[in-house]
């Protein structure tokens, strides 16, 4: 008598979680660059003395510049074909939102490498340029770069401009 094996439970939970937990686990990988990065230059150099008025206005440029990138090309995609069938479109769907989820996180991303490059770039050299890139970079991420509902219905629109349903949403469990 053979017992029909019993299926092993999955590491995400449900199928859904299957699609969207690894996307949100590479973009905190990613994410978590710039804070890193800043702790070590805070370690190496204690000291802050007020940093240069030009290393204050690129860090300011590069943030405003991220935030404009990521709404003109971080959810621009083509839109999908119509009469696609639907497990072609949520593959789709998923590998648009999962390439360009890195790209938004990458840019929210660059303000912060920027600071860091600047806190040495500068005279007086101080890492005071991350506190200024740190919480924008991280506001950014948050609205921009992290898988939720409205970074998925930002992604749908662009999908769906020419009237195809892109199945995104419900792939990645947020319908």
């Amino acid at each position: 008598m053979s017992e029909s094996p019993v299926p092993s439970p999955s590491p995400f939970g449900s199928p859904t979680q299957a699609a969207l937990r690894p996307v949100q686990m590479v973009s905190a990988m990613v994410g978590m660059g710039a804070l890193m990065l800043s702790a070590v230059r805070i370690i190496v150099e204690p000291a802050a003395p007020m940093p240069s008025a030009l290393a204050i206005a690129i860090v300011l440029v590069a943030l405003i510049g991220s935030a404009l990138l990521i709404r003109r090309v971080g959810y621009s995609v083509p839109a999908l074909p119509h009469r696609l069938p639907r497990e072609n479109a949520e593959a789709t769907s998923l590998r648009f939102f999962t390439s360009t989820t890195i790209l938004r996180t990458a840019l929210a991303e660059a303000p912060v490498l920027v600071a860091f490059a600047v806190s040495f770039a500068f005279t007086p050299h101080s890492w005071l340029t991350l506190l200024i890139a740190l919480p924008g970079g991280l506001a950014l991420f948050w609205i921009h770069a992290w898988p939720s509902p409205r970074t998925a219905a930002a992604l749908e629109e662009s999908l769906e401009a020419d009237g195809a349903e892109s199945y995104l949403s419900e792939v990645l469990g947020f319908r």
